[in-house]
């Protein structure tokens, strides 16, 4: 099969997050995925006044923050009374850990347990965004990589956008955090933990294996969404807030 050939989404040029990143522009079924609808992001603990003005002017003044209820106690976002904050906690087993302990043997482990496991919040999201009746939002956890790539995977897959085009989506935050998991690694070094390098990458591989799980448990996202209670109409509104069509 050919391999299609994207150019993925790059981060916004802002003070503090650096993988900040529109979901728009790629091909879908009937269309493209909305442009400056839906964005996914790393922690919005770093927002600067000029990031938070940039959010407003281009109107995402809604936030689902996926990090566990520790991560927002420790590291708040920055936003003031301009913004619509969604408390949607999941943990990764890794930011979320006291110690280090009961880390995923890989990161595909990580993500197919949060399929399992967090129906409620995808069924959150879901419902979250289709409240927001076409207006902005970014979703994020602590480095917009595993909860957010699980999460960004089943919106380009409901929308149906190619499989190859949401791998290389997924792949991009390894490069896009390079800076941030050096620290990251220096840190843990530092507090004796011992984690797995692959925990800071993004390889294809282990998103390939997670969608893997999904069709072969659920079949597609749609018939995922469904299965967390989002309703036939909630799902039908949310595809067309997801793609323009040509």
């Amino acid at each position: 099969m050919d391999m299609i050939q994207i150019s993925v989404s790059e981060p916004v040029k802002m003070d503090g997050p650096h993988n900040f990143r529109d979901l728009g522009g790629y091909p879908a079924k009937d269309g493209t995925t909305r442009k400056g609808w839906i964005f996914r992001s790393d922690g919005l603990g770093t927002l600067s006044d000029a990031d938070r003005n940039w959010m407003m002017e281009h109107g995402i003044t809604c936030v689902l923050d996926l990090r566990s209820e520790r991560e927002m106690e420790h590291t708040p976002d920055k936003l003031n009374e301009s913004f619509e904050y969604h408390a949607i906690p999941m943990s990764d087993r890794m930011n979320s850990s006291e110690n280090g302990t009961d880390l995923p043997d890989r990161l595909s482990d990580l993500y197919i347990q949060i399929l399992d496991c967090y129906q409620d919040k995808f069924r959150k999201i879901a419902e979250t965004l289709v409240n927001r009746k076409g207006k902005p939002a970014v979703f994020h956890c602590a480095v917009g990589k595993d909860r957010t790539g699980v999460t960004a995977m089943l919106l380009l897959k409901l929308a149906g956008v190619p499989e190859e085009v949401i791998l290389q989506d997924y792949t991009v935050s390894e490069n896009n955090m390079k800076e941030i998991f050096d620290q990251q690694r220096e840190l843990l070094r530092q507090a004796g933990w011992k984690v797995p390098d692959g925990l800071f990458r993004s390889p294809r591989e282990e998103m390939e294996r997670t969608i893997r799980h999904l069709k072969e448990t659920w079949g597609s996202a749609e018939e995922y969404f469904k299965d967390c209670g989002v309703l036939e109409n909630e799902l039908s509104e949310l595809k067309g807030y997801l793609v323009e069509k040509d």
